[in-house]
């Protein structure tokens, strides 16, 4: 099974941020995870993108979740994902 690369942009301080990646750790007892943190203050244009709609989430590079992200919505997401992997 492939391992999901899932990142949360956040920045110091964001309660919303750690909620997320609760949620992230939670399902991924059950589905292969890499998960990343990445601060959005270490790079401009990327702080200027997201600085009101964090927490955002990445799978594989793509932003899927922006400003919130429920468990549930998590692994339907990653069941869609490994049924259309080849």
């Amino acid at each position: 099974m492939k391992s999901f690369r899932i990142t949360i942009f956040t920045r110091d301080g964001c309660c919303l941020c750690d909620d997320v990646k609760e949620r992230v750790e939670r399902v991924a007892s059950e589905y292969p995870i890499e998960l990343q943190m990445f601060d959005i203050t270490t790079d401009p244009d990327i702080y200027e993108k997201y600085k009101w709609t964090i927490p955002v989430v990445h799978i594989d590079g793509e932003e899927v979740f922006v400003s919130k992200m429920a468990e549930l919505w998590l692994r339907r997401e990653l069941d869609k994902r490994l049924e259309t992997s080849p």
